[in-house]
């Protein structure tokens, strides 16, 4: 297996991430340089090739005329025979469901993981993640009913800044509805210079780690 980092930098603003911070904005690889370092790593042995990047989905944004991830995917598939190509993690409001037809080729690896980290409505606002429950659960069910088989894994945030008891039960009731194949599980921590640092009515670090817990 062998990893293909085709994207770097985040022009998200996720309140409790310091990646913008740290990496800087969005900066894309040309398509070439991937299908060039694709075909070396086959040359090397690697039958599976994992496309990666601080936001995958993201890729092709800042290139003139813009591309998308379904074209980068498209354009991979079609220009190597690397047996087993899978994708890393994508933030969910990058894909639609037309980016599900890709699995058509049995090459793409049956796996999806799309980070959601909070399964409250409420709590993905203080986050500033842009996506809701009904928006999630229609792009979950969309890749279920076209990719057979497939296992959706995700990221969940406990303890957020402001996340009150019915806040956390309503995520995990979402979680237990989403029926993932597996997950990270991460216990909140402040990050310094996040806007979520700052932020009122901080969730004390045992019940934090309860919450995870359960």
């Amino acid at each position: 297996r062998a990893f293909i980092k085709v994207q770097d930098g985040c022009d998200n603003r996720c309140t409790f991430c310091i990646t913008t911070l740290a990496r800087g904005k969005g900066r894309s690889r040309a398509v070439q340089d991937i299908v060039a370092d694709i075909q070396s790593a086959q040359l090397g042995g690697a039958q599976e090739v994992v496309l990666t990047g601080v936001h995958l989905g993201s890729w092709g944004k800042d290139i003139h005329p813009a591309k998308d991830i379904k074209t980068l995917v498209e354009i991979v598939l079609g220009e190597s025979d690397m047996p087993r190509v899978r994708l890393s993690s994508l933030e969910p409001w990058d894909l639609d469901e037309n980016f599900f037809n890709l699995w058509a080729d049995p090459r793409l690896a049956r796996h999806l993981h799309l980070p959601l980290q909070s399964g409250c409505n409420t709590t993905l606002r203080r986050m500033a993640r842009n996506t809701t429950q009904e928006k999630f659960s229609g792009l979950v069910k969309a890749a279920r009913a076209v990719i057979p088989g497939v296992a959706i894994t995700t990221d969940m945030i406990v303890g957020f800044p402001g996340e009150s008891q019915a806040e956390f039960d309503e995520s995990l009731a979402f979680v237990q509805e989403m029926n993932f194949a597996g997950g990270h599980v991460f216990t909140y921590s402040a990050r310094p210079d996040t806007a979520a640092a700052g932020m009122p009515d901080q969730v004390p670090h045992a019940l934090r780690k309860a919450r995870n817990a359960q």
